[in-house]
């Protein structure tokens, strides 16, 4: 055996180990968010029943509960998308929903990460109607852009949320204040488990998300700075009309089906 071939077949081999691998992966996230995903749904529903009187001494600790918990179930929503990106198997369903009701939606799983940092979410919106896009995968987007509002904003600081359309396209920008993300090259930002150049971005499954998603929804996300404020801007095109469809609580609408919605 001559050393072409030698080697032609190790590489053959480590590239059916490298396939094997990505499938280990792909059914283990499977497995992770199939298995946290419901718990965390009925503790998320059990948990404001338990809010104890106001001025009481274990309030603190629920408020600390809260937050942890719903940290948690932020990363198990995101586990549960890389999974279905990952194995391919992602579905999208249609209905007509409000962008400014989601936003608002998205901050009230952060509320406790704002009061903290006392940052105010402002959200202004020209939109007439509602749009139409899958909202669960809408939601996704627009809650890990306002989790990294809060991660990277500063403190006594505004996120400002504004949402507008022109003939084509839904447009929305989420601005806070802060430093931009320290990377060589844009794209560092939205790559999973990426180090930026000092470590601080990029790091997490998030924004790497978001990109996917937005992608698949046949949009696009980028971002700009300046000297004192970071631009997230989701670009979304805008979709044919369909029956009137609200949008529900997270709990609900986020894993159970929609009355009346478009399967596609």
């Amino acid at each position: 055996m001559d050393e072409v071939t030698f080697l032609s077949r190790k590489i053959l081999d480590l590239n059916k180990q490298l396939i094997e691998s990505e499938k280990a992966k792909s059914r283990f996230l499977s497995l992770i968010a199939s298995e946290l995903n419901n718990p965390m749904t009925a503790l998320l529903g059990m948990i404001p029943h338990l809010v104890p009187p106001s001025g009481d001494p274990r309030e603190a600790v629920f408020e600390l509960v809260h937050e942890e918990a719903l940290l948690l179930d932020s990363r198990i929503q995101n586990l549960v998308a890389a999974s279905e990106i990952e194995g391919g198997i992602m579905d999208f369903t249609y209905a007509s929903v409000d962008p400014k009701s989601l936003i608002k939606e998205a901050a009230e799983g952060f509320k406790y990460k704002l009061k903290a940092k006392n940052i105010l979410l402002t959200v202004e919106s020209t939109l007439q109607d509602k749009i139409v896009s899958d909202p669960k995968k809408l939601y996704l987007i627009l809650k890990n852009l306002v989790a990294n509002a809060c991660d990277y904003g500063t403190s006594d600081s505004v996120v400002n949320v504004d949402i507008s359309q022109n003939d084509s396209a839904i447009i929305i920008a989420i601005k806070n204040h802060g430093e931009g993300p320290k990377v060589e090259f844009k794209p560092q930002v939205f790559t999973r488990f990426a180090h930026g150049t000092e470590g601080s971005h990029g790091l997490g499954l998030g924004l790497s998300i978001a990109r996917e998603l937005c992608e698949r929804l046949g949009g696009s996300i980028d971002y700009n700075t300046d000297a004192t404020t970071v631009t997230f801007t989701v670009t979304l095109p805008l979709q044919a009309a369909l029956a009137d469809s609200e949008a529900c609580g997270s709990n609900e609408f986020l894993f159970e089906s929609f009355d009346g919605a478009i399967e596609l």
